[in-house]
């Protein structure tokens, strides 16, 4: 609906089946407040940080009246307003006020009613939900999968029970997490372990992961952000968890580069870290683990440990409970049997 695409973003509706008006119809784009007699309708109200109560326009009306006034309305303010402006910003620049408006909504003054109403009848019948349309097509509905390289699930989501109920667990407070960061970099009185042994394993298609973007991918009980890099034309992966919150979510974050360095900045609170070296761009003491990537064909291949080994140390199920201790402020010993060294063993590799 390219036409609707002209109103701003915020555009509001209501109706309320009597003057207390519980739905706030005196503060939106169009309101209807339903009479003994019918309803009335209001234009140009807004709330935000400028409210604005909405204007009477007309009182009274039938049903099917009222529908055509707001269409009228709606297809006049579309088609005369600057893109993205307010009605109440409209209205207060439009000659001749809301008099105007009503001039060519309710008395047709400018001999536009047919086409204003022409005009609805085009956007109902060429509507479409795009939402519905993704349901449908198995290949647009591919796009929201969690993983590109499988059709497994994880919640991601740590429960917890309070009150003899289940709820996700809170996120942990910031200083706590620092503070744990702090104690997994510790040096550890316990020998060190061999290297670790790498292969090549392919994680998807070139296809499968948006331009300039990033998709998550499964491996064993990990889950990794890999990243197209269009612009620069270079790959990337990375562990999927955010360090700072916790959260699996980097491979939705937003790529960049900072003084030459590629970024991803996790869509949460916009923690920027190096796809090359994982550390933190803030400074920060917490970082991500990276994997180099390499392209054979279609094929995008990211070279790993083991699933064995990188799931002691990355896997889902590590980060939620890592995210749990922190958050019930057991950052200081085990969490359901697991030491703190394992729990945060992701971010000091």
């Amino acid at each position: 609906m390219p036409v609707l695409s002209r109103a701003h973003e915020s555009w509001g509706r209501s109706v309320s089946g009597c003057t207390r008006e519980c739905a706030e119809a005196q503060s939106k784009d169009v309101g209807l407040i339903a009479t003994e007699n019918g309803y009335n309708l209001y234009v140009c109200g807004n709330g935000g940080s400028k409210p604005r109560h909405a204007e009477l326009l007309a009182a009274d009306l039938d049903e099917e009246t009222a529908i055509k006034y707001v269409d009228s309305f709606l297809a006049y303010y579309i088609s005369t307003a600057d893109k993205l402006t307010r009605t109440s910003v409209w209205r207060e620049k439009l000659e001749g006020g809301l008099d105007h408006i009503r001039d060519v909504v309710v008395h047709d003054k400018l001999g536009l009613a047919a086409e204003l109403e022409a005009m609805i009848e085009r956007l109902v019948d060429t509507y479409h939900c795009e939402w519905a349309a993704v349901v449908r097509d198995p290949e647009k509905r591919r796009l929201f999968s969690q993983f590109v390289n499988t059709e497994e699930t994880e919640s991601c989501i740590e429960v917890v029970h309070e009150r003899g109920q289940a709820r996700p667990a809170s996120w942990p407070a910031e200083m706590i997490s620092l503070e744990q960061f702090r104690q997994a970099n510790a040096p550890a009185a316990v020998e060190e372990a061999p290297p670790e042994t790498t292969s090549w394993v392919r994680v998807g298609k070139t296809s499968d992961f948006p331009r300039d973007g990033g998709a998550a991918v499964k491996y064993g009980a990990v889950q990794l952000a890999v990243f197209n890099f269009t612009s620069r034309g270079q790959w990337y992966a990375s562990q999927n968890m955010c360090p700072h919150r916790k959260a699996f979510v980097l491979s939705r974050g937003i790529v960049g580069d900072a003084s030459g360095t590629p970024k991803v900045a996790c869509p949460l609170h916009k923690k920027t870290f190096s796809l090359v070296t994982g550390e933190s761009l803030q400074q920060e003491e917490y970082r991500i683990r990276t994997f180099p990537v390499r392209v054979e064909g279609d094929d995008v291949l990211v070279e790993l440990p083991p699933t064995e080994v990188l799931n002691q140390q990355l896997a889902t199920e590590i980060g939620c409970r890592l995210a749990t201790s922190c958050a019930t402020g057991d950052c200081h010993g085990a969490t359901n049997g697991v030491a703190l060294s394992e729990l945060t063993s992701a971010t000091s590799v």
